[in-house]
């Protein structure tokens, strides 16, 4: 198992490459029971993970949380939360992943050999956002495409940390470095939304000599109101090909949400389905997300939450 989490990761001390970004694996109960096709329905504190812009849709203020055992034993957990003011929303988050147990083991000749020693391993991001109306943004203002359209705009740094230790042949094999996120709302009309959400946009190997490689997201939500339904669709783009999601959101009662969706990479379909509820700005979300690339890594998520009125 531990041989699936290293590669996941990218946990190399050998040779600089990419590093795989964490949150490539969902965020949020919510967006997860769509198959995280979110980016442009993004309208609560997950909005932080998934697309920035979508926190210019929070009125006051979000609380999000989420867990999660990847693999069924490595805790995979979540916090995030904003706050509406005067220049704009203002959001912070953490997502991250630990497993402990690592035995070390050393080479004696061409041998090896288990020393007794244990290391642990930890990925985690940590984020600062900040959006707004596009009108309301400095410089942004000055694209009308963008202000005629009432478009939304939002921005993460992000902060990486990820490494071994505990064990002496680990030592050295953290990294700490940033990265930044750029994301775009676009109401197309009443019932359709439209969004453009760049991912790690900052090139070179700046993260101890790894990257988080670049990826560009493009999706439209369409809502049928008189239906309480919410359908999406987005796709990928990165130096590893096209991958695309569809999901939908149903709201059978005013208390009650039903999700799905589907997402494909080359060759491969991965599936979600989920539920939640709400009462009075208190949410509980849950969702099952199958990964075709990796099967230990099918799921249950739940998050908690709460928006102020």
């Amino acid at each position: 198992m531990f041989v699936f989490w290293c590669l996941l990761f990218g946990a190399s001390a050998q040779a600089a490459s990419y590093l795989t970004d964490i949150t490539e694996i969902g965020v949020g109960a919510r967006p997860l029971g769509m198959a995280r096709a979110f980016n442009s329905i993004a309208d609560d504190g997950s909005s932080i993970f998934t697309n920035p812009a979508g926190l210019a849709n929070i009125e006051t203020y979000s609380i999000v949380s989420m867990s999660g055992n990847l693999m069924n034993e490595v805790p995979y957990i979540m916090l995030g939360g904003c706050r509406n003011t005067p220049w704009g929303v203002f959001g912070a988050g953490y997502v991250g992943a630990s497993v402990g147990g690592i035995r070390e083991a050393i080479l004696a000749g061409s041998t090896p050999e288990v020393t007794g020693n244990e290391a642990s391993y930890g990925n985690n991001t940590f984020i600062l956002s900040y959006a707004n109306e596009a009108r309301r943004v400095k410089y942004v203002n000055t694209i009308d495409f963008l202000t005629d359209n009432n478009a939304k705009f939002g921005a993460n740094l992000k902060i990486i940390d990820h490494g071994f230790g505990g064990a002496p042949s680990f030592e050295g094999t953290g990294a700490t470095g940033f990265d930044l996120d750029i994301g775009t709302l676009f109401p197309v009309s009443p019932f359709m939304t439209t969004s453009i959400t760049l991912r790690n946009i900052i090139p070179g190997n700046n993260v101890k000599g790894d990257e988080l490689p670049m990826v560009t997201t493009a999706g439209a939500a369409y809502r049928l109101e008189d239906r309480n339904l919410a359908t999406a669709a987005e796709v990928d783009f990165n130096s590893r090909g096209l991958s695309y999601r569809l999901g939908a959101e149903w709201e059978p009662l005013p208390v009650l949400s039903l999700r799905g969706g589907v997402s494909q990479k080359p060759d491969v379909f991965s599936y979600a389905v989920g539920v939640g509820t709400r009462y009075r700005g208190f949410t509980f979300d849950y969702a099952y997300h199958t990964y075709a690339e990796l099967a230990e890594l099918n799921t249950h998520f739940f998050s908690l939450g709460y928006t102020g009125y």
